[in-house]
């Protein structure tokens, strides 16, 4: 693996862009603008080796000197090298022998490339699952790859713990996503210390004296149940924090345009829980939740984050 990174700033302040020498010269980067980098990777090896490789993830790091002092930070990025051809592969072998669920719905997991914040979610619908649906199909698609178009993940590299996460992540089971620090701060930065505070503190006491569960996901927001932690999706995502997805009902709107039918947005598990976080109009909410109860998508390295059910829309 070869890799190189060269500067491409330019603003009022001087010139920085590349020089012949490789040598980086320091700029300023006023608050609120941005500066970019030119990176190439290069891979060489057995063709086998490399048709095996279906993403690279690049990890950048970089120094900020400032008011703050000099401190090392890191931006990594996911980018794709393999696109699975729209209508073929497991989505089409699907589609051709179908897969019974309950009430005799169809359920066709649909495979595609490794997502990333490059993509977006109407393309992805427009590319994999239109050629597959048929009039009256709902696309069903995970809360999770959404949240990955939409740039919604965080290396916990980047996170730094404040003490309202350390202590309220004391609170929670071993395997939730909220029980280490680097999740729940993660929720703190969306939904604010404050809140986050006070939804632990008022879940201790109802769950000691009221034996009351699940208090704090009601009181600290709407993200609180949708974060995953590290380990939480398939790699190279399960090195990382992932928030739940921002404006899905607009999101299901570009989507079931693109598709030509119902699209929902959805978090299910192998627990055989299903949750809807938004359905365009039309949508059988019933009848999808009983049909997407075996998670037909997978929770693991599948890859196949959209699914077509048959006949899902209402009359």
């Amino acid at each position: 693996v070869e890799v190189s990174v060269v500067p491409d700033h330019f603003d009022g302040y001087g010139d920085a862009r590349a020089r012949a020498d490789g040598y980086w010269m320091p700029y300023i980067v006023q608050a609120g603008c941005a500066t970019d980098a030119l990176v190439e990777v290069a891979l060489t090896g057995a063709a086998e080796a490399l048709g095996a490789l279906t993403a690279v993830w690049l990890r950048v790091g970089y120094v900020a000197y400032g008011p703050h002092g000099r401190t090392s930070h890191a931006q990594h990025v996911v980018l794709p090298l393999q696109f699975p051809e729209a209508g073929a592969g497991a989505g089409a072998a699907a589609a051709s022998e179908g897969s019974s669920g309950p009430d005799e719905a169809a359920v066709v997991p649909v495979r595609t490339h490794m997502l990333c914040h490059l993509d977006d979610p109407a393309e992805v619908v427009r590319r994999y699952a239109a050629p597959l649906a048929r009039p009256g199909d709902v696309v069903a698609i995970g809360e999770t790859p959404v949240a990955v178009m939409q740039g919604r993940v965080r290396h916990p590299e980047g996170i730094r713990p404040g003490a309202v996460a350390r202590l309220a992540c004391l609170a929670f089971h071993p395997t939730s996503s909220l029980a280490t620090a680097c999740g729940m701060q993660a929720l703190v930065d969306v939904a604010g210390a404050w809140r986050v505070a006070c939804a632990a503190a008022a879940a201790v006491v109802a769950r000691l004296l009221l034996r009351m569960r699940g208090v704090f996901y009601r009181l600290a927001g709407r993200q609180a149940p949708l974060i995953d932690d590290v380990s939480g999706t398939l790699p190279p995502y399960d090195q990382f924090v992932c928030l739940g997805p921002t404006d899905v009902d607009a999101e299901v709107e570009r989507m079931a345009a693109a598709a030509g039918c119902g699209v929902a947005v959805v978090d299910v598990n192998d627990l055989r829980r299903v949750k809807i976080l938004a359905a365009s109009e039309g949508v059988d909410r019933a009848k999808l939740t009983e049909a997407l109860l075996p998670n037909p998508a997978g929770n693991g390295e599948e890859q196949t984050p959209v699914v077509v059910v048959r006949d899902c829309a209402k009359p």
